[in-house]
């Protein structure tokens, strides 16, 4: 395990949605697998890889790394969030998983594909960005390609307009957990605040919240930043599999 030294892997280790309830995870997160999925095998297949060694890095609960395995790719799983790490395992029990900082993450160059959705934005200083995206690069074999999904940034500054937006979801017979986010946009963050209440029974309910801030992207940057760790040929579209147009797909090759 590397030491915790980004934004990102703290958020990662103390944000109640991965840590204290991250058996919500699933059930808060619904936005389908299998188009995402199907857009990195295809994109693999047409580089000569249909069974590629994929490195899974921010997996979550291991959703899409299991179904790229489904599809024949031998998927490994690092994640700086323990609690969702231990699911993903359960997911893949063939797979290695690293408990790590993405930013330190040194695993050395076994991959064809490296796979990163949602975490770069976590990610908010200049020199976290760089080092991840660095470390994506030396877990890659030559010609070995990037797939990630980040938020655009024009799309997150239009939601990020201060309603609260509330789910209930239910964890057991008699348990359910009331999950409200709300997003402002200031000086060029996101600023997150996570409202949690955890319902049993007639108990009373156990609250709690989490405010962070993230950090979205823009094209350009994306390119100057990728060119910079080593990756070229780098393709920018709109974002697969997502409920809401605030995303990108970019995939790269090292």
């Amino acid at each position: 395990m590397s030491p915790v030294t980004s934004h990102s892997a703290a958020v990662s280790r103390t944000r109640p949605f991965y840590a204290r309830h991250a058996q919500a995870y699933d059930l808060l997160v619904t936005d389908p697998v299998e188009p995402w999925v199907q857009a990195v095998h295809e994109r693999l297949v047409r580089a000569g890889r249909p069974t590629a060694s994929v490195l899974d890095a921010g997996c979550g609960t291991g959703r899409h790394a299991a179904a790229l395995t489904a599809l024949g790719h031998q998927v490994d799983l690092a994640d700086a969030a323990e609690d969702l790490l231990r699911q993903a395992a359960a997911r893949c029990p063939r797979a290695r998983t690293f408990h790590t900082d993405l930013c330190a993450l040194d695993v050395g160059p076994h991959y064809q594909a490296v796979t990163c959705r949602g975490v770069l934005n976590d990610m908010i200083a200049d020199i976290d960005r760089d080092a991840a995206l660095r470390c994506f690069a030396t877990s890659l074999r030559a010609g070995g390609l990037l797939f990630l999904d980040v938020r655009e940034d024009r799309g997150s500054r239009e939601r990020a307009d201060a309603t609260p937006r509330r789910r209930t979801v239910r964890l057991g017979p008699d348990t359910h957990l009331d999950f409200t986010s709300t997003v402002t946009w200031n000086a060029g963050l996101l600023h997150v605040q996570e409202q949690y209440a955890l319902r049993s029974g007639q108990q009373p309910a156990h609250e709690s919240t989490y405010d962070f801030v993230m950090r979205s992207w823009t094209e350009d940057e994306l390119i100057r930043r990728l060119t910079a760790a080593g990756f070229h040929n780098i393709e920018i579209r709109s974002g697969v599999g997502r409920k809401t147009p605030d995303r990108l797909l970019v995939i790269a090759t090292h």
